[in-house]
């Protein structure tokens, strides 16, 4: 029977084997970077590429893969079922409904997890192997069915039927304010007018919002801010609707004082709206005065 000290020495041999022939080879490393590399190159580059000036969600670096590993929010080295960026692409989240190529095949995800769970190596194998194992084109996407393909092309009206709530709102505002401060009603059918035509402007923004969000893709941090401009714009396309239908309150009577105050909120929850669905686009930070 071996003694104690023996038997320490053994399992830490065990140990100490087992966590070596985890390691991988230097050539099966660069071999999975190039493949990572190419993976990516053929199925992210249209939203996520180096060359696009406002890519989704301000990541922009996908082949740089040094510069994803050392980001957790994307990958954790070694760890695959917590790396946001292989969740994404084993759900098929990434590409999303709106990318112009297929989700990765299996083999391919199979490839992106065995390339994190070694690591995650950056280094690139030299060029000319590097474009020899480069993988077959992707197959051309199946047509459309044309209900889904209208409603993804209707969908992208959205940023343009926004501008009639942001706009109209903030002039039945400040028309309000004329009228209450002037003491002129004949101000008060201008507000009436410009209501109204907010609170349908504020309906076809919420309904296109809806039908774009649908087939848009988004990472990790825009995912929370379509959450919050999805909701708070629907709740302020109904809270338009309400100002709509109380904006014949009398003049200078407690329902038109009502009236005055749910407008003025509707002027700033329009404006919020606006922010979170740029923010979508161009990153929380993009009002900042600095670089």
């Amino acid at each position: 029977m071996p003694t104690a000290p023996i038997r320490a020495l053994l399992a830490f041999a065990i140990l100490v084997t087992g966590a070596g022939s985890a390691l991988p080879a230097p050539s099966e490393a660069l071999k999975l970077a190039g493949e990572v590399h190419d993976i990516f190159e053929a199925k992210c580059t249209d939203c996520h590429g180096p060359e696009i000036p406002r890519p989704k969600g301000k990541f922009g670096y996908v082949l740089d893969l040094k510069k994803m590993a050392s980001n957790p929010e994307y990958i954790v080295p070694g760890k695959p079922e917590k790396s946001d960026l292989y969740r994404m692409v084993e759900d098929e989240e990434m590409p999303g409904e709106d990318a112009n190529v297929p989700p990765l095949t299996s083999e391919e995800k199979a490839t992106v997890k065995r390339w994190i769970e070694i690591g995650a190596p950056g280094d690139l194998p030299p060029r000319a192997g590097h474009e020899a194992a480069a993988p077959k084109a992707a197959p051309p996407k199946p047509r459309e069915p044309f209900l889904r393909h209208f409603f993804r092309w209707a969908g992208r009206f959205h940023p343009l039927t926004t501008h009639f709530p942001v706009a109209l709102m903030f002039v039945a505002a400040f028309a309000e304010g004329i009228a209450w401060a002037s003491g002129r009603d004949k101000w008060l059918q201008t507000v009436r007018f410009l209501i109204i035509l907010a609170a349908l402007g504020a309906v076809g923004a919420s309904v296109s919002g809806w039908v774009n969000a649908y087939f848009s893709s988004y990472n990790k941090e825009p995912w929370a801010l379509l959450w919050w401009h999805r909701w708070l714009g629907t709740a302020t396309g109904v809270w338009c609707v309400i100002c709509a239908a109380s904006s014949g309150a009398r003049p200078r009577s407690d329902e038109r004082r009502y009236f005055r105050v749910a407008l003025f909120v509707g002027a700033v929850l329009v404006a919020i709206s606006g922010f979170l669905g740029s923010a979508l686009i161009y990153g929380l930070n993009h009002y900042q005065w600095t670089n």
